[in-house]
């Protein structure tokens, strides 16, 4: 009886947010602005561009790129992924992006199913751990044809939280396409996640087709798209930096990972680096706060891993 009427709650927390929707001009008109904002911050050192290319089925998945202006020569590419559940690829990056590019390395962003600022269709195709890492992932067919000064034999994939998530799945499920990825407070262990979220969060999931139903009622897709799951099958060097004050991706997410990995051999065999930070400020976000101490030792320590398999790249 229990787990029938926690099945209903969540199956009525799904019908009210199909029921509340959001407002979808808004998000566009913001997502307008946004791409002006890059433009302007960025466009004057950098080449700057909206493009878009086919995704994992007929839907067109828009992505940013950021580039140096001198496409001579082939460059190390980097294949960066937005966090959020129906989040966006947005300023909170910008000082991220200029500091990749300033390397010499080629920055692409997708915005892949789901996200926001593309209308209600885009935003109801959300398939969270699914399509959207092949969205990701297929941004390097896009820049093998109209981006041929993108180095695709130096890439790699990076992302935080949602997209940390996106990031680890990629390499597990494609090794060899990435040198390395970089995993910051990556949603890690999706069973854990929906024990320790609300109703109303479940319920997006339980609301996706490949989901199907809650935890309890259908266990499988939230295992299978777990990459705490997967850790034997990593082969491509990671870096995860985590928050212990983190309320949003909590701790015991990334200590389940962490387990996994020292499991199956692959923090004694170097391929899976893991830092926890003590308290950050910022917690969740501390990452992308590179105005405190926290922040802006993690983007050092990430920015000498990403060269270490990047090469420095001219600047």
């Amino acid at each position: 009886m229990r787990l029938a009427a926690r099945t209903l709650l969540v199956a009525l927390s799904a019908a009210l947010l199909l029921a509340a929707q959001p407002p979808f001009d808004a998000q566009v008109a913001e997502k307008r602005q946004t791409d002006a904002l890059f433009v302007a911050a960025l466009g004057r050192e950098m080449l700057v561009r909206k493009v878009a290319y086919a995704g994992a089925d007929d839907l067109t998945i828009p992505a940013y790129l950021f580039a140096p202006r001198d496409t001579t020569h082939p460059r190390p590419t980097i294949v960066f992924v937005h966090g959020g559940v129906h989040g966006d690829f947005n300023a909170v990056h910008l000082e991220q992006v200029r500091a990749l590019v300033r390397r010499g390395w080629v920055v692409i962003a997708p915005e892949y199913r789901g996200s926001t600022g593309y209308g209600p269709r885009f935003y109801a195709a959300i398939d969270y751990g699914g399509r959207e890492v092949d969205d990701v992932v297929l941004a390097r067919d896009w820049l093998a044809r109209f981006a041929p000064w993108a180095d695709l034999d130096r890439a790699v994939i990076m992302g935080y939280s949602h997209g940390g998530y996106i990031a680890l799945l990629a390499v597990l499920r494609h090794p060899g396409l990435f040198r390395a990825a970089v995993a910051h407070v990556p949603v890690a262990d999706l069973p854990t996640r929906m024990r320790t979220h609300p109703d109303w969060y479940q319920a997006i999931f339980a609301a996706q087709p490949a989901y199907g139903a809650t935890l309890a009622a259908n266990p499988r897709p939230y295992v299978e798209r777990s990459p705490s799951a997967h850790a034997r099958e990593l082969a491509t060097p990671v870096l995860s930096h985590v928050a212990d004050n983190d309320e949003d991706v909590l701790i015991a997410e990334n200590h389940i990972l962490r387990d996994s990995m020292v499991a199956a051999g692959k923090v004694r065999s170097g391929l899976y680096r893991y830092r926890e930070f003590h308290a950050p400020p910022g917690g969740h976000s501390f990452g992308v706060l590179l105005e405190t101490p926290a922040g802006r030792e993690s983007w050092t320590e990430t920015m000498r891993f990403l060269e270490r398999y990047l090469g420095e790249g001219e600047r």
